[in-house]
């Protein structure tokens, strides 16, 4: 008996109904992992390797036997680890395509509720990308506009769990980036599989009949959204939060010179910011990039100022990003349902979801 990827992570179960265990290889997982899945490999990368070469050189027999061969001294380790893992009820057991390994893993657990996941990895991957167009079909999706440093994802970070009527989906915080030239993590994106793996099943899963959005570009960071979510979203209704240049100024710094700055020190902060306005140097031109470069210079004497800032992080608000916004909002006219501050914003959302 096997589950069907649907049992896994069935449509508005909010919850997958089975504990996931995950035996691919470590590099395998990198590529694309699953939520909820915890990795416990049957194969180290290296292990895995050499029975690749010996599959392409010998064929499938030789392979499997150099598999057990390499994996046995270690298999009662990993058995145990599976079973820890296994023992507090009903778990699904996925390697790339529901073969060799998961069927192992499965055995060695010995648990009648411990079962394959049939089509493995492949086969979970694929249902979720099927069913996200079709989840985002049976919610209601808005989408909060606003201008660089309103607080957009702020508003998303306090609207998260408040309600179980409204799904928040923080796009920036699975893509590990703030979505512009500053954005970067000090940890690396995630892959773009495990990126999308994570929003369609944040989507299939949650029964909530409306879902909210920060407005983002069609790349966040490296990463990009999967279609059918970023085409509702440029269609979707929008409430717009709307907070003065001076606030916004203020949020730039504290996140993107007062953050780092107590992470990394002043030297490492300033590369960073300086290097992200040469990322933007064929968008702002050769003499604008040079300004905003040579205030951020000056504001060097007395960084931890705010106001020392100023020279550079409004002029790039006023004539960079706020132009974005507005070309945006001009191309893509979207129907709006609510705009104000943060509060305003909130309250207006939580009555829609209600």
């Amino acid at each position: 008996m096997t589950l069907r990827p649907e049992d896994v992570f069935p449509l508005g179960a909010r919850l997958p109904p089975f504990a996931l265990i995950d035996v691919r290889s470590p590099v395998e997982v990198a590529r694309g992992a699953l939520p909820f899945a915890r990795a416990l490999p049957l194969m180290s990368d290296e292990e895995r390797h050499q029975v690749g070469l010996r599959y392409r050189d010998a064929g499938q027999e030789a392979a499997i036997e150099l598999g057990y061969e390499l994996a046995g001294p270690h298999l009662p380790e990993r058995t145990r680890a599976w079973r820890e893992a296994t023992a507090a009820g009903p778990s699904a057991v996925t390697c790339w395509r529901g073969g060799l390994r998961s069927a192992l893993a499965v055995e060695m657990i010995g648990r009648p509720d411990a079962l394959a996941v049939r089509g493995g990895y492949k086969g979970l991957r694929g249902h979720l990308a099927s069913n996200l167009g079709v989840a985002l079909e049976r919610k209601q999706l808005v989408v909060i506009a606003g201008l660089t440093g309103s607080g957009k994802t702020e508003v998303v970070r306090e609207l998260l769990g408040v309600d179980p009527s409204l799904q928040v989906l923080d796009l920036e915080g699975e893509a590990r980036h703030r979505g512009s030239a500053f954005g970067a993590h000090d940890t690396a994106q995630p892959s773009q599989a495990t990126f999308e793996n994570a929003l369609a099943a944040a989507l299939v899963l949650d029964p909530a009949g409306m879902v909210v959005v920060e407005d983002e570009s069609r790349f966040v960071g490296a990463r990009t959204l999967p279609a059918p979510l970023f085409e509702a979203m440029t269609s979707a209704p929008v409430v717009i939060l709307e907070v003065p240049l001076a606030r916004r100024a203020e949020r730039i710094f504290a996140e993107y010179v007062r953050a780092p700055t107590h992470r990394l020190g002043v030297g490492a902060t300033r590369s960073r910011l300086e290097d992200a306005l040469g990322r933007l140097r064929s968008r702002l031109g050769g003499a604008r990039t040079k300004a905003l470069i040579a205030a951020l210079h000056d504001a060097e004497a007395t960084w931890d100022d705010p106001v020392a800032h100023r020279g550079w992080i409004v002029p790039l608000l006023e004539g960079h990003y706020d132009r974005l916004y507005d070309r945006s909002m001009t191309a893509q006219p979207r129907r709006v349902l609510a705009r104000g501050d943060a509060e305003t914003i909130i309250a207006a959302l939580l009555a829609m979801a209600r």
